[in-house]
Protein backbone atom coordinates (compact mmCIF):
# COMPACT_ATOMS: atom_id res chain seq x y z
CA UNK A 1 0.00 0.00 0.00
CA UNK A 2 0.93 3.62 -0.50
CA UNK A 3 1.95 5.46 2.53
CA UNK A 4 -0.48 6.27 4.88
CA UNK A 5 1.10 7.97 7.25
CA UNK A 6 1.10 11.67 8.23
CA UNK A 7 3.66 11.43 11.01
CA UNK A 8 6.22 9.88 8.14
CA UNK A 9 5.02 12.85 5.96
CA UNK A 10 5.46 15.26 8.34
CA UNK A 11 9.44 14.34 9.08
CA UNK A 12 9.04 11.71 12.13
CA UNK A 13 11.55 9.24 12.58
CA UNK A 14 10.79 5.48 12.77
CA UNK A 15 13.60 2.75 13.28
CA UNK A 16 13.63 0.05 10.76
CA UNK A 17 16.75 -1.99 12.34
CA UNK A 18 15.42 -4.72 14.47
CA UNK A 19 12.03 -4.07 14.60
CA UNK A 20 9.35 -6.11 13.67
CA UNK A 21 7.95 -6.49 10.24
CA UNK A 22 4.62 -5.88 11.59
CA UNK A 23 4.72 -3.10 13.24
CA UNK A 24 6.77 -1.83 10.24
CA UNK A 25 3.79 -2.65 8.01
CA UNK A 26 1.56 -0.81 10.53
CA UNK A 27 1.17 3.05 11.07
CA UNK A 28 -0.50 4.74 13.62
CA UNK A 29 -4.08 5.56 12.93
CA UNK A 30 -4.36 9.07 10.96
CA UNK A 31 -7.07 10.00 12.70
CA UNK A 32 -4.49 9.93 15.90
CA UNK A 33 -1.67 11.22 13.76
CA UNK A 34 -3.61 14.16 12.51
CA UNK A 35 -4.78 14.90 16.28
CA UNK A 36 -1.00 14.83 18.02
CA UNK A 37 0.34 16.56 15.01
CA UNK A 38 -2.55 19.24 15.70
CA UNK A 39 -1.76 19.13 19.49
CA UNK A 40 0.82 22.04 19.31
CA UNK A 41 -1.97 24.48 17.63
CA UNK A 42 -2.82 26.90 20.10
CA UNK A 43 -6.45 27.45 18.59
CA UNK A 44 -7.13 24.21 15.93
CA UNK A 45 -10.70 23.83 14.47
CA UNK A 46 -10.25 20.20 15.38
CA UNK A 47 -13.17 18.01 12.38
CA UNK A 48 -10.76 14.78 12.55
CA UNK A 49 -11.60 12.47 15.27
CA UNK A 50 -14.86 11.19 16.34
CA UNK A 51 -15.92 12.60 19.49
CA UNK A 52 -19.29 13.35 20.35
CA UNK A 53 -20.36 17.24 21.83
CA UNK A 54 -22.43 16.39 24.19
CA UNK A 55 -20.80 15.88 27.44
CA UNK A 56 -21.99 12.25 29.45
CA UNK A 57 -24.77 12.53 30.78
CA UNK A 58 -24.91 13.78 34.76
CA UNK A 59 -26.36 10.39 36.31
CA UNK A 60 -23.56 8.40 34.54
CA UNK A 61 -20.65 10.55 36.00
CA UNK A 62 -22.49 10.35 39.34
CA UNK A 63 -22.16 6.13 39.03
CA UNK A 64 -18.27 6.66 38.34
CA UNK A 65 -17.82 8.96 41.04
CA UNK A 66 -20.00 6.91 43.53
CA UNK A 67 -18.07 3.87 42.37
CA UNK A 68 -14.31 5.89 43.00
CA UNK A 69 -15.51 6.38 46.46
CA UNK A 70 -16.44 3.09 47.25
CA UNK A 71 -14.22 -0.07 47.76
CA UNK A 72 -14.71 -1.80 44.67
CA UNK A 73 -13.37 0.21 41.59
CA UNK A 74 -10.09 0.14 42.75
CA UNK A 75 -9.85 -3.88 42.36
CA UNK A 76 -9.65 -6.08 38.96
CA UNK A 77 -13.17 -7.11 38.08
CA UNK A 78 -13.32 -10.62 36.51
CA UNK A 79 -11.80 -11.44 33.26
CA UNK A 80 -14.85 -11.34 31.39
CA UNK A 81 -16.06 -7.84 33.16
CA UNK A 82 -18.57 -7.33 35.99
CA UNK A 83 -21.55 -9.34 36.10
CA UNK A 84 -23.68 -6.49 35.90
CA UNK A 85 -22.03 -5.29 33.12
CA UNK A 86 -22.20 -8.23 30.80
CA UNK A 87 -26.17 -8.34 31.82
CA UNK A 88 -26.73 -4.58 30.87
CA UNK A 89 -25.05 -5.68 26.85
CA UNK A 90 -27.57 -8.41 27.04
CA UNK A 91 -30.49 -6.86 28.10
CA UNK A 92 -29.49 -3.96 25.65
CA UNK A 93 -29.47 -5.99 22.42
CA UNK A 94 -33.34 -7.27 23.94
CA UNK A 95 -34.49 -4.19 24.44
CA UNK A 96 -33.16 -2.87 20.53
CA UNK A 97 -33.55 -6.05 18.60
CA UNK A 98 -35.52 -8.60 20.44
CA UNK A 99 -32.33 -11.07 20.70
CA UNK A 100 -31.22 -13.34 23.82
CA UNK A 101 -27.44 -13.12 24.52
CA UNK A 102 -25.77 -15.36 27.52
CA UNK A 103 -24.42 -13.03 29.74
CA UNK A 104 -22.11 -15.84 31.09
CA UNK A 105 -21.18 -17.15 28.16
CA UNK A 106 -21.56 -15.02 25.16
CA UNK A 107 -20.30 -11.31 26.11
CA UNK A 108 -16.90 -9.90 27.21
CA UNK A 109 -16.60 -6.29 28.55
CA UNK A 110 -13.50 -4.92 26.76
CA UNK A 111 -11.49 -1.88 26.91
CA UNK A 112 -13.63 0.05 24.39
CA UNK A 113 -14.44 -1.44 20.96
CA UNK A 114 -10.55 -0.94 19.88
CA UNK A 115 -9.28 -3.58 22.39
CA UNK A 116 -12.65 -5.61 21.47
CA UNK A 117 -11.39 -5.64 17.67
CA UNK A 118 -8.20 -6.02 17.98
CA UNK A 119 -7.94 -9.40 20.05
CA UNK A 120 -10.92 -10.64 17.62
CA UNK A 121 -8.13 -9.89 14.65
CA UNK A 122 -5.58 -11.52 16.85
CA UNK A 123 -7.56 -15.01 17.60
CA UNK A 124 -8.56 -15.99 13.92
CA UNK A 125 -6.10 -14.66 11.80
CA UNK A 126 -2.71 -15.65 11.07
CA UNK A 127 0.31 -14.86 8.89
CA UNK A 128 -0.62 -14.75 5.00
CA UNK A 129 -4.61 -14.88 5.98
CA UNK A 130 -6.94 -12.56 3.80
CA UNK A 131 -9.56 -10.56 5.38
CA UNK A 132 -12.16 -8.50 3.30
CA UNK A 133 -13.05 -4.69 4.46
CA UNK A 134 -15.54 -2.98 2.80
CA UNK A 135 -13.69 0.07 1.27
CA UNK A 136 -13.62 3.38 2.64
CA UNK A 137 -13.35 1.16 5.64
CA UNK A 138 -12.04 2.13 9.75
CA UNK A 139 -8.45 3.09 9.39
CA UNK A 140 -7.98 0.92 12.93
CA UNK A 141 -9.29 -2.37 11.19
CA UNK A 142 -6.65 -2.05 8.54
CA UNK A 143 -3.94 -2.13 11.29
CA UNK A 144 -5.54 -4.73 13.11
CA UNK A 145 -5.04 -6.92 10.21
CA UNK A 146 -1.35 -5.85 9.24
CA UNK A 147 -0.83 -6.41 13.08
CA UNK A 148 -1.48 -10.09 12.62
CA UNK A 149 0.70 -10.10 9.51
CA UNK A 150 -2.89 -11.07 7.50
CA UNK A 151 -3.51 -9.16 3.87
CA UNK A 152 -6.39 -6.37 3.80
CA UNK A 153 -8.33 -7.11 0.77
CA UNK A 154 -10.14 -4.27 -0.30
CA UNK A 155 -13.49 -4.52 -1.65
CA UNK A 156 -14.33 -0.79 -2.59
CA UNK A 157 -18.04 0.27 -1.92
CA UNK A 158 -20.17 2.41 -4.72
CA UNK A 159 -19.52 6.04 -3.94
CA UNK A 160 -21.78 7.50 -6.44
CA UNK A 161 -24.51 5.47 -4.56
CA UNK A 162 -23.71 6.76 -1.35
CA UNK A 163 -21.08 4.27 -0.99
CA UNK A 164 -23.07 1.04 -1.33
CA UNK A 165 -22.41 -2.23 -0.58
CA UNK A 166 -21.66 -4.54 -3.67
CA UNK A 167 -22.30 -8.11 -2.95
CA UNK A 168 -20.64 -9.24 -6.18
CA UNK A 169 -17.88 -7.89 -5.69
CA UNK A 170 -17.23 -9.23 -2.08
CA UNK A 171 -17.98 -12.64 -3.99
CA UNK A 172 -14.80 -11.93 -6.16
CA UNK A 173 -12.62 -11.22 -3.24
CA UNK A 174 -12.96 -14.87 -2.03
CA UNK A 175 -10.44 -17.06 -2.37
CA UNK A 176 -8.83 -19.76 -0.56
CA UNK A 177 -6.71 -17.73 1.83
CA UNK A 178 -9.63 -15.50 2.68
CA UNK A 179 -10.57 -15.83 6.71
CA UNK A 180 -12.98 -13.13 7.61
CA UNK A 181 -14.83 -9.93 6.34
CA UNK A 182 -14.66 -6.95 8.72
CA UNK A 183 -17.37 -4.56 8.32
CA UNK A 184 -18.43 -1.37 9.97
CA UNK A 185 -22.34 -0.36 9.96
CA UNK A 186 -22.83 2.74 10.14
CA UNK A 187 -20.06 2.97 8.41
CA UNK A 188 -16.82 5.08 9.58
CA UNK A 189 -15.90 6.87 7.42
CA UNK A 190 -18.27 6.97 4.70
CA UNK A 191 -21.75 7.19 6.94
CA UNK A 192 -23.24 4.62 4.36
CA UNK A 193 -25.96 1.94 6.57
CA UNK A 194 -26.60 -1.48 4.84
CA UNK A 195 -29.69 -2.63 4.10
CA UNK A 196 -31.28 -5.91 5.73
CA UNK A 197 -30.87 -7.38 2.38
CA UNK A 198 -27.56 -6.86 2.30
CA UNK A 199 -26.44 -8.07 5.73
CA UNK A 200 -28.39 -11.54 5.25
CA UNK A 201 -26.73 -11.96 1.57
CA UNK A 202 -23.23 -11.35 3.38
CA UNK A 203 -24.64 -13.70 5.66
CA UNK A 204 -24.96 -16.30 3.09
CA UNK A 205 -21.64 -15.76 1.77
CA UNK A 206 -19.77 -15.77 4.65
CA UNK A 207 -21.55 -19.44 5.54
CA UNK A 208 -20.99 -20.43 2.10
CA UNK A 209 -17.66 -19.85 2.46
CA UNK A 210 -16.86 -20.76 6.44
CA UNK A 211 -15.92 -17.41 6.88
CA UNK A 212 -15.81 -15.77 10.11
CA UNK A 213 -17.92 -11.84 10.41
CA UNK A 214 -16.18 -9.34 12.91
CA UNK A 215 -19.36 -6.70 12.69
CA UNK A 216 -18.19 -3.62 14.47
CA UNK A 217 -21.65 -1.99 15.60
CA UNK A 218 -20.03 1.17 17.26
CA UNK A 219 -22.85 3.60 15.71
CA UNK A 220 -25.86 1.09 15.55
CA UNK A 221 -27.72 3.98 17.35
CA UNK A 222 -27.10 6.75 15.11
CA UNK A 223 -29.36 6.83 11.90
CA UNK A 224 -30.12 9.58 10.17
CA UNK A 225 -33.54 10.25 8.16
CA UNK A 226 -35.63 7.34 10.02
CA UNK A 227 -33.45 5.37 7.95
CA UNK A 228 -33.51 1.53 9.82
CA UNK A 229 -30.72 -0.42 11.34
CA UNK A 230 -30.80 -4.18 10.55
CA UNK A 231 -28.17 -5.57 13.20
CA UNK A 232 -25.72 -8.51 12.37
CA UNK A 233 -27.09 -9.61 15.94
CA UNK A 234 -30.52 -10.52 13.75
CA UNK A 235 -29.24 -13.19 11.99
CA UNK A 236 -29.76 -16.37 13.88
CA UNK A 237 -27.74 -18.38 11.45
CA UNK A 238 -24.69 -16.04 11.39
CA UNK A 239 -24.20 -16.31 15.44
CA UNK A 240 -21.91 -19.49 14.77
CA UNK A 241 -19.43 -17.27 12.86
CA UNK A 242 -20.11 -13.92 14.13
CA UNK A 243 -17.90 -11.87 16.29
CA UNK A 244 -20.69 -8.53 16.95
CA UNK A 245 -18.77 -5.63 18.75
CA UNK A 246 -19.83 -2.41 20.07
CA UNK A 247 -18.60 0.58 22.43
CA UNK A 248 -20.97 2.82 24.90
CA UNK A 249 -18.08 5.81 23.30
CA UNK A 250 -20.39 7.19 21.08
CA UNK A 251 -23.69 6.48 22.24
CA UNK A 252 -23.20 7.89 26.05
CA UNK A 253 -20.72 10.52 25.38
CA UNK A 254 -18.16 7.95 26.97
CA UNK A 255 -15.42 7.94 24.82
CA UNK A 256 -12.87 8.29 27.36
CA UNK A 257 -14.36 6.25 29.85
CA UNK A 258 -12.92 3.26 27.49
CA UNK A 259 -16.24 0.65 27.60
CA UNK A 260 -16.56 -1.40 24.53
CA UNK A 261 -17.70 -5.38 24.10
CA UNK A 262 -18.00 -8.35 22.21
CA UNK A 263 -20.77 -10.67 21.26
CA UNK A 264 -19.64 -14.50 20.22
CA UNK A 265 -20.48 -18.26 20.41
CA UNK A 266 -18.15 -18.80 23.68
CA UNK A 267 -15.66 -21.18 22.37
CA UNK A 268 -14.55 -18.24 20.49
CA UNK A 269 -14.97 -16.07 23.24
CA UNK A 270 -13.40 -18.24 25.38
CA UNK A 271 -9.75 -17.90 22.90
CA UNK A 272 -10.28 -13.81 23.08
CA UNK A 273 -10.24 -14.05 26.75
CA UNK A 274 -6.34 -15.47 26.39
CA UNK A 275 -5.80 -12.25 24.67
CA UNK A 276 -8.06 -10.06 26.91
CA UNK A 277 -6.27 -11.19 30.01
CA UNK A 278 -2.11 -10.89 28.04
CA UNK A 279 -2.88 -7.19 27.25
CA UNK A 280 -5.67 -5.83 29.55
CA UNK A 281 -6.98 -7.88 32.39
CA UNK A 282 -10.41 -6.04 32.56
CA UNK A 283 -11.85 -2.96 31.61
CA UNK A 284 -11.73 -0.07 33.56
CA UNK A 285 -14.13 -1.22 37.24
CA UNK A 286 -14.92 2.54 37.35
CA UNK A 287 -16.08 2.70 34.35
CA UNK A 288 -18.09 -0.48 34.16
CA UNK A 289 -20.28 1.39 36.79
CA UNK A 290 -21.02 3.94 34.11
CA UNK A 291 -21.48 1.86 31.90
CA UNK A 292 -24.50 0.44 33.89
CA UNK A 293 -26.09 3.11 34.93
CA UNK A 294 -26.20 4.42 30.88
CA UNK A 295 -27.90 1.02 30.05
CA UNK A 296 -30.27 0.58 32.94
CA UNK A 297 -31.13 4.63 33.04
CA UNK A 298 -32.42 6.85 31.56
CA UNK A 299 -32.29 7.07 27.58
CA UNK A 300 -33.45 10.66 26.64
CA UNK A 301 -29.83 11.91 25.99
CA UNK A 302 -29.54 9.16 23.35
CA UNK A 303 -32.40 10.74 21.44
CA UNK A 304 -31.20 14.10 21.94
CA UNK A 305 -27.84 13.29 20.37
CA UNK A 306 -29.27 11.95 17.42
CA UNK A 307 -31.06 14.82 16.92
CA UNK A 308 -28.13 17.01 17.54
CA UNK A 309 -25.97 15.05 15.00
CA UNK A 310 -29.05 15.46 12.02
CA UNK A 311 -28.47 18.66 12.82
CA UNK A 312 -25.12 18.66 12.32
CA UNK A 313 -24.81 16.77 9.42
CA UNK A 314 -27.33 18.97 7.37
CA UNK A 315 -25.17 21.87 8.49
CA UNK A 316 -21.73 20.15 7.22
CA UNK A 317 -23.62 19.34 4.13
CA UNK A 318 -25.20 22.68 3.56
CA UNK A 319 -21.29 24.28 4.11
CA UNK A 320 -20.09 21.58 1.63
CA UNK A 321 -22.93 22.90 -1.02
CA UNK A 322 -20.80 26.17 -0.44
CA UNK A 323 -17.19 25.14 -1.19
CA UNK A 324 -17.65 22.95 -4.51
CA UNK A 325 -14.35 24.40 -5.74
CA UNK A 326 -13.04 22.54 -2.88
CA UNK A 327 -15.11 19.47 -2.21
CA UNK A 328 -17.71 17.49 -3.32
CA UNK A 329 -19.68 14.62 -2.48
CA UNK A 330 -22.98 12.55 -3.80
CA UNK A 331 -25.05 11.76 -0.56
CA UNK A 332 -25.41 12.87 2.44
CA UNK A 333 -24.08 10.41 5.46
CA UNK A 334 -26.93 7.98 6.20
CA UNK A 335 -25.32 7.40 9.81
CA UNK A 336 -22.72 7.75 12.25
CA UNK A 337 -21.00 11.90 12.31
CA UNK A 338 -18.54 11.27 9.32
CA UNK A 339 -18.67 12.47 5.76
CA UNK A 340 -15.50 11.66 3.33
CA UNK A 341 -15.81 14.39 0.21
CA UNK A 342 -14.02 13.91 -2.91
CA UNK A 343 -11.15 16.56 -3.03
CA UNK A 344 -11.60 18.21 -6.53
CA UNK A 345 -8.86 20.65 -6.68
CA UNK A 346 -5.44 20.12 -8.06
CA UNK A 347 -3.41 18.14 -5.11
CA UNK A 348 -0.29 15.93 -4.92
CA UNK A 349 -2.30 13.49 -2.51
CA UNK A 350 -4.79 13.30 0.34
CA UNK A 351 -1.95 13.32 3.28
CA UNK A 352 -0.34 16.46 1.81
CA UNK A 353 -3.57 17.93 1.35
CA UNK A 354 -4.70 17.75 5.18
CA UNK A 355 -1.48 18.97 5.89
CA UNK A 356 -1.46 21.84 3.73
CA UNK A 357 -5.47 22.51 5.11
CA UNK A 358 -3.58 21.81 8.77
CA UNK A 359 -0.44 24.17 8.14
CA UNK A 360 -2.25 27.12 6.82
CA UNK A 361 -6.09 27.17 8.72
CA UNK A 362 -5.81 25.22 11.94
CA UNK A 363 -8.35 23.32 10.77
CA UNK A 364 -7.61 19.48 11.42
CA UNK A 365 -9.25 16.67 9.30
CA UNK A 366 -7.43 12.95 8.20
CA UNK A 367 -6.58 11.88 4.83
CA UNK A 368 -8.72 10.13 2.78
CA UNK A 369 -5.72 7.78 1.96
CA UNK A 370 -6.19 6.39 5.81
CA UNK A 371 -9.23 4.37 4.82
CA UNK A 372 -7.85 2.25 1.76
CA UNK A 373 -6.74 2.91 -1.22
CA UNK A 374 -10.08 3.99 -2.61
CA UNK A 375 -10.15 6.88 -0.03
CA UNK A 376 -7.46 8.73 -1.54
CA UNK A 377 -8.40 11.87 -3.13
CA UNK A 378 -10.82 12.50 -0.33
CA UNK A 379 -10.69 13.75 2.81
CA UNK A 380 -12.46 12.78 6.14
CA UNK A 381 -14.60 15.39 8.42
CA UNK A 382 -16.44 14.73 11.40
CA UNK A 383 -19.25 16.59 12.70
CA UNK A 384 -19.81 15.25 15.80
CA UNK A 385 -18.14 18.49 17.34
CA UNK A 386 -17.32 17.19 20.10
CA UNK A 387 -13.28 18.51 19.84
CA UNK A 388 -11.17 18.44 23.09
CA UNK A 389 -10.11 22.22 22.48
CA UNK A 390 -11.05 24.92 20.71
CA UNK A 391 -15.33 25.65 19.69
CA UNK A 392 -17.57 22.78 19.34
CA UNK A 393 -20.97 21.87 18.16
CA UNK A 394 -22.36 23.77 15.41
CA UNK A 395 -19.85 26.92 15.91
CA UNK A 396 -16.95 24.46 15.14
CA UNK A 397 -18.59 23.64 11.62
CA UNK A 398 -18.90 27.31 11.27
CA UNK A 399 -15.91 28.42 11.83
CA UNK A 400 -14.09 25.54 10.52
CA UNK A 401 -15.68 26.13 6.94
CA UNK A 402 -15.23 29.96 7.45
CA UNK A 403 -11.40 28.99 7.70
CA UNK A 404 -11.42 26.42 4.37
CA UNK A 405 -14.01 29.20 2.83
CA UNK A 406 -11.11 32.12 3.09
CA UNK A 407 -8.32 29.39 2.22
CA UNK A 408 -10.03 28.20 -0.60
CA UNK A 409 -10.19 31.69 -2.18
CA UNK A 410 -6.57 32.34 -1.61
CA UNK A 411 -5.30 29.23 -2.58
CA UNK A 412 -7.59 28.97 -5.91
Amino acid sequence: MTNRSALKASGHKFREHRMSNRVKNMVVSPIKEMMLLASKIKEPFLLAQGIPAEDTPKHIKEAIIDAINGPVASKYSILSGMQESREAVATRYKRKYNVNYDPDLNIGITAGAMEACMISCLSIVDPGDEVILIAPCFSSHIEEVLACEGKPVFVNADEKEGWTLNIENVKKAITQKTKAIIITSPSNPSGAVYSEDQIKTLCELALEHDLFIIADETYDFLTYDQIPFFSFSQVPEIQKNLILIGSSSKEYSMTGYRIGWVICENDILNHLFKLHDATTVCACVASQFGFIAAINGPQDSVTKLVKSMQERRDLICERLDKVPHLFKYYSKPQGAYYIIPEIVFPHENSIQVALDIQEATNVVTVPGVAFSPVGEGHIRMSFGGGASRGPKGKDLINQAFDKLEEWGRKFL
